[in-house]
C-alpha cells in the first residue's frame, strides 16, 4: 500500500472512468442507490483485503471502484454509461469531407475558363495561412501563447473545444449519480477533446489542399489550359511577379518535365490578357505539377504529421493519463485501505446463550466488516472448561478475535475472566492472532434505559473485569451509528498491532489507554 502522499496518480482512461463512476455513485447521494457510510467502510476493506498490502493507489481504487459499481449493480441500478462523444464522431469526418469539397471548388472558381493562375489569391492564401498557422503552433510550443494547462489554445481551436464539449456531454439529460459523473468526465477529458478538435482541424487543412491538389489533377484531363497570370496591382509591374515567381515556384528545381523559370519577357507576355494572341500559349503542365509539389511540401505533408502526432498523443492520454487525487474522497479512502489491507479476517466469540437480538447485531457487524468470507460467528459454553475453542480463520494476514460479552449478564471473575484467560492462551500463543472483548449494551441499554445509574454502574463493572485481565474493551451502544463506529475503532486499534507484527500481550500503550478510560 502506497504510503507516500502524492497529488496525482497515473493510469488509464478506463481505470478513470471506473474510479470517477464509483465517485459519482458515492458523492451524488441518489436516493435510488441509498449509499451509507457503511457501505463505503466495506467497500474499503473488500477491496483492500484483496489487492493486498503491498498494492500501489491506482491499484487499489480501482478495485474499490469495481466493488462499489457491483454493490450499486446488485441493488438493481444500472452503472453503464457512454463515453463517447457520438454527436463530434459524426460531425469530425462531415467536417472533413466538407473541406475537401470546398478545396476542389475553391481551385475551380479561382481559375475560371482555360487559364491557371499563378497568382492564384485562393491558392496563396492557402499557403500564407498554413505558414502563419505553423508560427502561431511554434510560439505556442515555447511558451508564448497559451497558459500551462492549454497552451495552445488558439481563437478558432477554443471555440470548437467549447462547443465539442458541450455537445460531447453537456446535452445528457441525466439525473442522480450520472448527471455527476458526466460533468466530472467532461472537465477530467477536456485535454484529450483538445487533441481531437487539434487532430480533426490538420485533417481539414490536409483534405482542404487535397482538394485542390485534385482539382489541378482533373484540370489536365480532357481540357488544355495556359499557365498565365492577372493581377490589378501587378499588371504593370512584371518585374515584380517575375521576382515571386522565382522565389515561389522557383524553389522547386527544373528536373525531368519541369522547364526552368521564365525571364522577363517571357513573363510579361503570360500576362492573361496577352495569352489569346500568342502563337505559342505557355502550357499549364508544369507548372500545375509545380503548385501540387508546393501544396504538398507546405501543407499535405505537415499537416498529416500533425495529425499523426496528435493521434500518437491521444493514444497515450488514453493509455496514462492523469487523475488528481488532492481531495478528502481519495485521501479518506487511501488512508482507510491503507489501515484495511493489514487487517485479517474477523472472529467473534459469543456464549452458547440463545439471544435473538445478539444474532440480529453479531450479523450487521460482520457485513460492516467487510464481504462475508471476511467474518466469522461462532459459539461456546463460557461454563464449560472443556469445551474446543474456535480455530483461527485461514488468512495470509493475522486474523482479529473479539470475545463478545453481553451488557445483560452481571460480570463474573468465575466465567467471563475465565473465558478471557482460556481465549487469550490460544489466540495470543506466540501472536497469531489480535485478541480483545465486545461488550454489547444494546439489551441492557433497551431495558434500563430510564435509570442511567444502573447502566453507567453496568458499564463501570465490565470495564474493572476487561482492567483486571488486560483486555481491551469496545462497548457496543443501542444506536445503528454505534455499530459502524466500533468496526472503524477496533480498525484503528488492531492495525497498528498487526503491521508492526508484536506479541499481542497488553503494552504500555494499552494499559494507559485502560487508566485513561477508567
Amino acid at each position: 500500500m502506497a504510503k507516500s502522499k502524492r497529488t496525482s496518480v497515473r493510469l488509464t482512461l478506463q481505470q478513470a472512468k471506473l474510479i470517477l463512476l464509483a465517485k459519482a455513485v458515492e458523492e451524488s447521494n441518489d436516493a435510488h442507490i441509498k449509499w451509507t457510510s457503511a457501505d463505503a467502510e466495506a467497500a474499503s476493506l473488500r477491496a483492500a483485503h484483496t489487492v493486498g498490502e503491498s498494492a500501489d493507489a491506482v491499484k487499489l481504487l480501482t478495485e474499490r471502484a469495481k466493488v462499489v459499481l457491483r454493490t450499486a449493480s446488485e441493488r438493481g441500478v444500472n452503472t453503464t454509461v457512454s463515453t463517447k462523444a457520438r454527436l463530434p464522431q459524426f460531425f469530425s469526418p462531415l467536417f472533413v469531407l466538407l473541406t475537401f469539397v470546398l478545396g476542389a471548388l475553391t481551385d475551380r472558381i479561382a481559375s475560371p475558363e482555360h487559364i491557371v493562375n499563378l497568382l492564384s489569391p485562393p491558392y496563396w492564401g492557402v499557403i500564407l495561412w498554413n505558414l502563419v498557422v505553423y508560427i502561431a503552433l511554434f510560439c505556442c510550443a515555447i511558451g508564448l501563447v497559451g497558459t500551462r494547462t492549454n497552451r495552445f489554445a488558439l481563437p478558432l481551436r477554443s471555440s470548437l473545444n467549447a462547443f465539442v464539449q458541450k455537445t460531447s456531454y453537456g446535452t445528457f439529460r441525466r439525473s442522480g449519480f450520472k448527471s455527476h459523473f458526466y460533468s466530472e468526465w467532461s472537465s477530467f477529458v477536456a485535454p484529450l477533446i483538445r487533441m481531437n478538435v487539434a487532430r480533426t482541424l490538420h485533417f481539414a487543412a490536409l483534405f482542404f489542399a487535397l482538394g485542390i491538389v485534385m482539382s489541378l489533377l482533373v484540370r489536365g484531363f480532357g481540357t488544355s489550359y495556359w499557365a498565365g497570370w492577372e493581377s490589378t496591382w501587378l499588371a504593370e509591374s512584371p518585374e515584380s511577379v517575375k521576382t515571386f515567381i522565382d522565389y515561389t515556384y522557383g524553389l522547386i528545381p527544373a528536373v525531368g518535365p519541369l522547364p526552368p523559370m521564365p525571364d522577363l519577357a517571357q513573363i510579361v507576355q503570360m500576362r492573361a490578357d496577352r495569352l489569346p494572341y500568342l502563337e505559342t500559349p505557355v502550357s499549364a503542365a508544369p507548372w500545375l505539377i509545380r503548385m501540387m509539389i508546393l501544396m504538398g511540401v507546405v501543407v499535405i505533408f505537415p499537416r498529416l504529421i500533425f495529425a499523426c502526432f496528435d493521434t500518437w498523443r491521444m493514444n497515450r492520454f488514453k493509455a496514462q493519463t492523469s487523475l488528481s487525487i488532492e481531495s478528502s474522497y481519495f485521501e479518506n479512502i487511501l488512508v482507510q485501505c491503507a489501515q484495511d489491507a493489514v487487517l485479517g479476517n474477523l472472529l467473534i466469540v459469543t456464549s452458547s446463550v440463545n439471544r435473538p437480538l445478539r444474532d440480529q447485531t453479531t450479523s450487521v457487524l460482520c457485513k460492516h466488516w467487510g464481504s462475508a468470507e471476511d467474518s466469522v460467528v461462532k459459539t461456546i459454553d463460557f461454563d464449560d472448561e472443556e469445551a474446543t475453542i474456535p480455530a483461527i480463520p485461514s488468512s495470509p494476514r493475522k486474523p482479529i478475535v473479539l470475545v463478545w460479552f453481553d451488557g445483560i449478564e452481571t460480570p463474573e471473575e468465575e466465567v467471563h475472566g475465565a473465558v478471557i484467560e482460556r481465549l487469550r492462551q490460544v489466540y495470543e500463543s506466540e501472536g497469531a492472532a489480535v485478541f480483545a472483548a465486545l461488550l454489547d449494551m444494546k439489551e441492557f441499554v433497551q431495558r434500563f434505559t430510564s435509570m442511567p445509574a444502573r447502566l453507567k454502574e453496568r458499564l463501570e463493572s465490565w470495564e474493572t473485569l476487561s482492567n483486571a485481565h488486560q483486555i481491551k474493551l469496545f462497548v457496543l451502544r443501542d444506536s445503528s451509528e454505534s455499530q459502524l463506529e466500533v468496526i472503524k475503532t477496533i480498525r484503528a486499534w488492531a492495525a497498528p498491532r498487526i503491521s508492526s507484527d508484536q506479541n499481542i500481550s497488553v503494552t504500555d500503550t494499552d494499559k494507559k489507554e485502560m487508566n485513561n478510560e477508567q
